[in-house]
């Protein structure tokens, strides 16, 4: 053994309460059966270092043990109530992180869950480590086994998976070889024919369980930090396992497994505009869940599972932007949220639930853009918060709790700024981006997290001004540089793009030439890389950086050239149809440039389309849409629409003195 290769393959840390187990898994780990070509590259699970004394009151870890740590490759923690109680675990944890970092460490849930079970060490400074569950009984013991053992090789868990499931084939293969030769012998062939089944049975529910570890739990690991396309692979061989499955002939976990992945894998492809892709998944799903449901219409898990799939089943038509199509799908989701919130008001995922379903009803009524319609979204998202902070009492660290407390806030402020006056509308919002920023500093490394932050911090300046400071400048530009390096962590990952075009298109008008050339740049190239049918308006936001080089011109100087760009965008959106839910911006921008250059007709004649446009879209009482109104209504001279909603933003705070101007209607 040369002096850099690691005494032990694993050091496992437990409390002395969990002896057995940890006795059973180094058992398990010394003798686990190592692929052929795993072991040509020297790679192994044994020896597995396991302290069998108590370690007494001791100030400091023994010799031995601080030995056996720094001679370890890997460390296990064994996660249990106990373990999170014990001082020398959490003392084994820290020691070994200082000598070889976080990357080697892995965990196990023995008893209890993340919150009860995980020992202060493994989650201090905002860490989030995933862990095993090994169960009791012999499947969940082998399925957390595997995970452990996959951790140790450096390898995949489908690969373990392949050979293991080729291994157990083997077995049975022989075992009904055996029992067709003793056929009619004392019954022997019903007996064998019985064990065979069970043992498919387990090594059916082995392997079900693992893809779905694959599936959710690699997909919990991977999107923080923005890796979702490397589940690509492990998805095409599951679905591939699942659609020769006879749905009628699975026993119920079977069914739930395999919703639950395939659920996920319908995100993967929603997020990488795989849209086709993405309807089979869902509507799989569905199919499964319903079968489950309908056979246990009481039991709170089928009432569980068929809700997420209602929730995915509407969240496709979301994305599709079929309003009318997701409204019957999440109306049923919330029903059976609060089903489960009834059953039982202290369980945190069904609290949870409840709070989603809330949310969901708030964005349908949100998105349908009427007062009355506005003000049950109000109220849907107040229940939603309540619901949440509910769940955050029940597990005060929960991120998932927090994340989903951030989302409702975002969208009552949105509801907000249509019904209120600026300092309560900035200042709820002001409440939200708190929040944000304190699960961004939490989180670092959860690049969701960061784009949700970061995407804040453009709605805000976007959404809550008429005019712009400097300082509101200033953070635009950060938020706009943080967003876009956002996008390039993980090219298939659909949504931090479509946030950055989003982002840019709206407030492109407050950049300097310097900056807007370079967000036309970055926008020009990441819309090359997005598929057709991905849900994303491309024609819009390609009709945008028409609009934002006409205004590279007139920052320029180049007035020839601008105009000759505006004549051009103005003849092409005449001449398309469109349906985009944003073309109102586009139209917004045509209208003014043309006054701008000083073409007034043409800057009339598109002020009407866009007031047509926009009272097609919407009557909601956003600030920026009242005063682009007003704006229009003054390019037509119509001072008897102008002056209502002038006199609209001044009593809520929007008005300053430079653009006072609209109350006297001053047209020129």
């Amino acid at each position: 053994m040369t002096n850099n290769t690691p005494k032990y393959a694993a050091f496992i840390s437990y409390a002395h309460a969990d002896e057995q187990m940890a006795a059973r898994l180094h058992k398990a780990l010394e003798t686990y059966p190592v692929p052929k070509h795993l072991r040509a590259q020297g790679k192994t699970t044994k020896p597995v270092f396991r302290d069998v004394a108590e370690l007494t009151a001791a100030h400091s870890l023994s010799e031995k043990i601080q030995a056996a740590v720094k001679g370890s490759r890997v460390l296990i923690v064994l996660c249990s109530p106990a373990a999170k109680a014990s001082h020398w675990v959490n003392e084994e944890i820290r020691l070994f992180r200082a000598l070889h970092g976080d990357a080697a460490i892995l965990s196990a849930i023995i008893k209890g869950n993340p919150d009860t079970a995980f020992p202060e060490a493994l989650t201090e400074d905002g860490r989030e480590p995933l862990a095993a569950a090994l169960g009791s009984d012999r499947a969940g013991f082998k399925l957390g086994v595997t995970q452990l053992a996959a951790g140790m090789l450096e390898t995949g868990l489908d690969d373990l998976v392949q050979r293991g499931a080729k291994r157990r084939q083997r077995i049975l293969g022989a075992g009904l070889a055996a029992s067709l030769a003793l056929s009619g012998v004392m019954g022997f062939t019903a007996l064998q024919a019985v064990e065979a089944r069970n043992e498919a049975e387990r090594a059916r529910g082995e392997a079900e369980g693992l893809v779905e570890y694959m599936i959710k739990d690699l997909k919990f690991k991977l999107e923080p930090v923005g890796r979702l396309d490397l589940l690509e692979g492990i998805g095409d061989k599951a679905v591939e396992y699942y659609d020769a499955q006879d749905i009628k002939a699975l026993p119920d976990d079977s069914l739930m497994r395999q919703a639950a992945a395939r659920q996920v894998l319908a995100q993967v492809h929603l997020d990488a505009g795989r849209m086709e892709e993405a309807q089979r998944e869902i509507e799989a799903s569905a199919a499964l869940t319903r079968e489950v449901l309908e056979r246990n219409p009481d039991d709170t898990d089928a009432i569980f599972a068929h809700g997420q799939s209602e929730f995915w089943v509407g969240a496709y038509y979301w994305k599709q932007g079929k309003l009318a199509e997701m409204e019957k799908p999440w109306r049923e989701y919330d029903r059976l949220a609060q089903i489960l919130y009834k059953k039982d008001p202290t369980n945190f995922d069904w609290v949870k639930e409840a709070g989603y379903g809330r949310g969901n009803l708030a964005i349908l009524a949100r998105l349908f853009y009427t007062q009355e319609q506005t003000s049950h979204a109000l109220v849907h998202y107040s229940d939603a918060i309540e619901y949440f902070e509910e769940a955050i009492r029940l597990k005060p660290k929960s991120k998932s709790a927090r994340q989903a407390l951030a989302t409702n806030m975002s969208g009552k402020a949105n509801i907000l700024l249509a019904l209120s006056d600026a300092r309560t509308a900035r200042g709820f919002y002001l409440d939200y981006l708190s929040l944000r920023r304190d699960l961004a500093k939490k989180y670092p490394n959860d690049l969701k997290i960061l784009k949700d932050t970061y995407v804040g911090e453009t709605d805000y300046y976007n959404g809550y001004f008429i005019t712009l400071n400097e300082d509101n400048k200033k953070g635009i530009t950060n938020a706009l540089s943080q967003i876009y390096a956002l996008t390039q962590h993980d090219h298939k990952n659909l949504t931090y793009k479509n946030d950055f075009f989003l982002a840019v298109s709206n407030l492109f008008e407050s950049l300097n030439k310097d900056e807007l050339s370079l967000r036309k740049r970055q926008v020009e190239s990441l819309l090359i890389e997005i598929p057709k049918n991905s849900g994303i308006e491309i024609d819009f936001y390609k009709s945008m950086l028409r609009v934002m080089d006409l205004r590279i011109n007139l920052l320029e100087g180049n007035e020839t050239s601008a105009r000759k760009a505006l004549s051009e965008i103005s003849d092409l959106y005449l001449s398309n149809d469109h349906t985009s839910t944003n073309d109102w911006k586009l139209l917004h921008s045509i209208y003014s440039y043309h006054k701008r250059i000083g073409f007034r007709s043409e800057a009339q004649k598109f002020a009407e389309i866009f007031l047509n446009k926009l009272n097609d879209r919407s009557d909601l009482n956003f600030p920026t849409i009242v005063y682009r109104k007003a704006q229009a209504y003054m390019t037509l001279g119509k001072c008897d629409a102008v002056i209502p909603l002038a006199e609209n933003l001044k009593a809520r705070g929007y008005l300053d003195s430079s653009n006072e101007d609209l109350l006297s209607c001053k047209t020129n």
